[in-house]
């Protein structure tokens, strides 16, 4: 009797006790998950930043007392902000931040001003700080171009001492040279909501709580390199 060569028997016998392939199954949970990753993806992707910008300021705030009324002027920190593509094609900034330094802040007169720094406490808090989030730039500028002089608002962030306050602020006179993007702004500064005691010249004269704040914004915009 001839037998078949050992090595077939081998090959056979492999082939009989080889384990079968496991197949995923690709559950309704699984399937969300890579769904719902993949749309984030998408709109990560699509929400791309488009440029940067940087700018500078120059604020005139008003004040009236029952002697006179009074300005000062300050200006602001130089600050940057990305620009960002969302996905509908507009543009519009996430996110920027604004500075102002109290001690630079001048009325023009040396006691005044000494009186402003004291009620602002700047030796415990030098810095006056502006946030603003989700800035449409192509609703601001569509706002602005109607026929008679358009205006825009948005909503300020802004920080005295150790208390936060969102203020509506209008923007208006938005120009466009090249690169360069100018427009004004105007907000008014409740001293009370802030916690502020208005100085007072001699216990009578005294400052009146509402503060008028305008300013003229300049901004260098740089595209994606």
């Amino acid at each position: 009797m001839t037998f078949p060569p050992f090595s077939n028997f081998l090959c056979r016998c492999s082939v009989l006790w080889r384990e079968p392939k496991r197949s995923v199954k690709k559950t309704p949970f699984v399937m969300k998950r890579a769904g719902i990753a993949v749309a984030f993806l998408l709109v990560f992707a699509a929400s791309a930043r488009a440029g940067e910008i940087k700018g500078t300021c120059f604020l005139r705030f008003v004040g009236v007392s029952t002697l006179h009324d009074f300005t000062g002027t300050v200006r602001c920190q130089p600050f940057s902000a990305d620009l960002v593509r969302s996905p509908d094609g507009e543009t519009r900034i996430p996110h920027v931040e604004v500075d102002v330094q109290v001690r630079e802040m001048d009325t023009g007169n040396h006691t005044r001003d000494g009186q402003m720094r004291e009620m602002f406490q700047s030796d415990r808090y030098p810095v006056i700080h502006g946030t603003v989030r989700e800035i449409d730039v192509d609703g601001i500028r569509r706002e602005i171009g109607k026929e008679g002089g358009g205006k825009a608002f948005f909503d300020l962030t802004l920080g005295i001492r150790d208390v936060e306050r969102t203020i509506h602020a209008a923007v208006t006179n938005f120009r466009e040279e090249g690169r360069r993007v100018g427009f004004d702004v105007e907000f008014p500064v409740s001293l009370t909501d802030y916690g502020l005691k208005a100085p007072s010249f001699l216990g009578i004269f005294r400052v009146r709580d509402k503060i008028t704040v305008t300013g003229n914004v300049r901004l260098e915009v740089s595209s994606k390199q």
